[in-house]
């Protein structure tokens, strides 16, 4: 059985649960395979999108049942987690929109959000906002990535594609990893 025949198979309930799984990488792969063709955009784009969404309701849940554990609260004492407590107490609406699009946040975001007194309906409803724009931007992305390989390499096997998509992932998830620990390093040297 070849990896496009697996791919079309699970195709988008195999989004879903990898989005669960781990968002970004499974969104982005999503677009490279949108791009050939295999799975439609829009579909991975709402596959990816409803993934997100059912992982971050789990761990708003997770945050208004638990979030008084020793567990929890270790969590949500880090650093960029109090800054998103400070920023979800001015501005609530935009920090549920865009807590996912901050590095190392989703998880830690969406259990922080389960503490405060947000209603489960209005996180739910913000949060499809922000799950449908993280997926746009991601599968955007492993589109765009499908694109340039190509452009690159010609029509590839799949298997050789996907390697080189993930092979950009992960340079662009160093590259990301290298500018925040830059910019923390400098931001503690101010201070």
């Amino acid at each position: 059985m070849s990896l496009e025949t697996i791919i079309q198979n699970f195709g988008l309930p195999g989004v879903v649960v990898g989005t669960v799984i781990e968002g970004d990488a499974i969104a982005f792969l999503g677009g490279v395979i949108a791009h050939r063709g295999i799975l439609s955009f829009p579909g991975v784009v709402l596959a990816a999108a409803l993934g997100a969404a059912l992982i971050d309701l789990v761990l708003f849940l997770v945050g208004r049942h638990a979030g008084q554990r020793p567990f929890v609260q270790r969590q949500l004492a880090r650093g960029p987690v109090l800054a998103l407590r400070d920023r979800l107490e001015r501005y609530p609406v935009p920090a549920i929109l865009g807590f996912r699009f901050i590095y190392g946040m989703k998880s830690a975001g969406a259990i922080l959000i389960g503490t405060t007194r947000i209603g489960w309906l209005r996180f739910v409803l913000l949060d499809a906002v922000g799950v449908l724009l993280w997926a746009l931007v991601l599968v955007g992305l492993g589109y765009g990535a499908g694109t340039a390989i190509a452009a690159a390499f010609g029509r590839l096997k799949l298997h050789l594609h996907l390697a080189i998509a993930v092979a950009m992932f992960l340079v662009a998830v160093a590259a990301l990893g290298q500018v925040l620990h830059r910019r923390r390093k400098q931001t503690g040297e101010r201070q």
